[in-house]
């Protein structure tokens, strides 16, 4: 016969369940970013939607094989400085880049360690019976991607900017055209469909995790019932 399973009797909030839910948020968001860097056929397809040769002075061939040096030099596993095949590029620009390689190598460790914790957590809580952990987690990992839909709705430029401005010290983030041409080949509307990308993903987690609470909590209202009168303290 199978683990016959039981609840926790004293279920309820702990704040221990809020470190579990940023784990998972963060956890979602590395994966959310990893698909949107490395799912090259979504920049392929601007190239003709933003009609990118016509914005830049290059045909295709030379915009993808210099994206694609790029996003080969923003693995984590990539050793060596960044040098496009067919395209100048100016100091400034090369270091940001560089910070850019950084701030997405730091995403992806926290993301791996996140996603341990939250594996090994989401075991120990499910063998104790506890659940309210699922909740916690579907409200953390729902709250970043709502912020910034909320923000992109009212001005996406704004939340751009805002961005670079948080996450970089320096305004090497502003490219010349006339000395950076890769600038020209990354539409913003690019960065707003990997956006959407990675709050989907974050969305989709949180569902799940949301789902999977109901359940339980669902099965819990029903062993309860069959043991005691009708009251029911959890929501």
């Amino acid at each position: 016969m199978g683990r016959q399973f039981t609840f926790n009797s004293s279920e309820r909030f702990r704040w221990t369940d809020i470190v579990l839910g940023i784990c998972f948020m963060i956890s979602l968001l590395a994966v959310g970013l990893y698909l949107a860097v490395n799912m090259r056929f979504l920049y392929y397809l601007n190239i003709s939607w933003n009609d990118l040769p016509a914005a830049s002075g290059y045909n295709a061939v030379v915009i993808r094989e210099n994206y694609d040096a790029l996003i080969d030099y923003c693995c984590p596993f990539f050793t060596g400085p960044l040098s496009f095949p067919s395209l100048p590029s100016s100091e400034s620009a090369l270091s940001h880049f560089a910070e850019v390689k950084v701030i997405f190598t730091v995403i992806y460790i926290m993301g791996a360690v996140s996603l341990i914790t939250t594996v090994i957590a989401f075991i120990s809580k499910h063998r104790n019976g506890s659940f309210m952990y699922l909740k916690t987690c579907a409200i953390c990992a729902a709250v970043l991607p709502v912020f910034v839909a909320v923000f992109s709705l009212i001005s996406f430029d704004t939340l751009f900017i805002l961005f670079h401005k948080l996450m970089f010290n320096n305004d090497d983030w502003i490219f010349d055209p006339a000395t950076d041409p890769i600038i020209d080949m990354l539409p913003e509307s690019y960065f707003a469909q990997c956006a959407i990308l990675i709050a989907a993903v974050m969305l989709v987690g949180a569902g799940i995790a949301y789902l999977f609470y109901r359940r339980r909590l669902n099965t819990y209202r029903a062993s309860r019932s069959l043991t005691m009168p009708k009251k029911n303290y959890i929501y």
